[in-house]
């Protein structure tokens, strides 16, 4: 990677092309699902016999690989939308560094990338000038030339994927992976804080809407790096009056998503959620007489256990029901968000809106997840357990949980406690 081919990279055909992957993606899932309501189903209820069902399991053979196209499509997108948003953004670092350099009349070498005084001779009153921007230079490369590398690694494997007709193994291992990788391009693209200044400079030189895209998809990385302005740290760490640090939240829930040790319950998602908000600073809210089984009670005690008593004895109800932290959260001050004012921190919850899954039932609350990330394209990322994912895309999981489980509702929680 050089200037040259920086300059020259299009960040616009770029996203242009994931928008078309995005709806190729699209198009497969409605096609999935026009199978489904056209097909496979009428011929359940209307053809029983030995015919009726090979014509049946043909079709759904068709809706299978359709749907592992349409989760191998989305991850391609994924990754353009990843490269894109880095590009644009390398490109804005390095033209903030050559405007500066034409400022101080310094000449930019093409070759090297890095700009010097034009006569050749040492001047005391640019060397300062030359240090920044030739660092700006070197940045402006990495990010691209990171992006560019990583983009291209899990292209080919997408690449290579073209005969794959496993929906799950689509869905989890190919677009599990893309979705990951996306946010780690993301990540790449902040400096590493080895030089402060350099990251002052590089924050300065982005506009707002860069600030808020970076600030919302890697939080964590940003609240911890030296050189970026104190302002922006407060607000991540959600503010002068915070009551939990929503950044602690996530980092703990990253940190965790796979981790075991911290299952207390059969099903452990909602128990994972109130686990990050809880690493987070969140307070807990007990009943001086009823201890954690009050009615409106959130918490668990220090040494909670995993046996049948400590399950009933050491949680409040809303500690690991999806339904029962839904109602505490949304009444003790929590805010229903639309999707585009999702950030990191926030909870989401799954609610059946179909007969489908007989054992839940429909209008039920039965799932819960910590937003970790949300893409400059607002895609929101998610991690949880029971099921483990980390950075997984809502969007882009969605028609194959509703494909298995039926119609969902999300609910977007921002948790905002009024008990203390």
């Amino acid at each position: 990677m050089d200037l040259d081919a920086l300059a020259a990279a299009n960040s616009i055909a770029l996203d242009s092309a994931a928008n078309g992957w995005l709806t190729l993606s699209r198009e497969s899932w409605k096609a999935v699902n026009d199978i489904h309501a056209n097909g496979v189903d009428p011929l359940k209820e209307n053809w029983k016999d030995k015919v009726g069902a090979s014509a049946g399991q043909k079709l759904e053979e068709q809706a299978r690989i359709l749907e592992t196209g349409a989760d191998l499509t989305r991850a391609v997108a994924m990754i353009l939308d990843g490269l894109g948003s880095n590009v644009a953004r390398a490109k804005i670092t390095m033209n903030a560094a050559l405007d500066m350099a034409n400022q101080y009349g310094l000449t930019v070498d093409r070759a090297t990338g890095l700009v010097h005084n034009g006569s050749g001779t040492p001047d005391s009153s640019t060397d300062n000038a030359v240090q920044e921007i030739n660092a700006m230079l070197r940045e402006a490369l990495r990010e691209a030339a990171q992006a560019d590398a990583q983009a291209a690694a899990e292209l080919r494997k997408l690449g290579a994927a073209t005969c794959e007709t496993d929906p799950q193994r689509a869905l989890d291992d190919y677009q599990g992976e893309a979705s990951r990788i996306e946010i780690n391009m993301y990540s790449g693209s902040i400096p590493d804080g080895s030089d402060p200044r350099l990251v002052t400079d590089w924050w300065n030189a982005l506009p707002e809407s860069q600030h808020q895209q970076l600030m919302r998809s890697d939080p964590v990385t940003l609240a911890n790096l030296p050189g970026i302005p104190d302002s922006v740290k407060l607000e991540l760490h959600g503010g002068p009056n915070a009551k939990y640090d929503p950044v602690k939240t996530v980092q703990w829930a990253l940190e965790h998503w796979d981790d075991t040790s911290v299952d207390r319950f059969d099903d452990n998602c909602t128990n994972f959620a109130s686990e990050a908000l809880h690493q987070g600073g969140l307070h807990a809210k007990g009943d001086s007489l009823w201890g954690w089984r009050g009615d409106d009670t959130w918490g668990r005690s220090d040494d909670s256990g995993k046996d049948w008593l400590s399950q009933r004895l050491d949680y409040s109800k809303s500690w690991a029901g999806a339904q029962n932290m839904h109602d505490f959260m949304v009444h003790h001050g929590g805010q229903e968000l639309s999707p585009d004012q999702v950030r990191p921190g926030d909870i989401v919850y799954y609610e059946e809106e179909s007969d489908q899954d007989g054992e839940t039932g429909k209008n039920v609350i039965h799932h819960t997840a910590v937003v970790t990330a949300v893409t400059p394209t607002g895609d929101i990322k998610y991690t949880q357990h029971s099921g483990g994912q980390q950075n997984a895309s809502v969007d882009g999981r969605i028609d194959a949980f509703q494909e298995h489980r039926g119609q969902q509702k999300l609910h977007f929680v921002r948790v905002s406690p009024d008990w203390y």
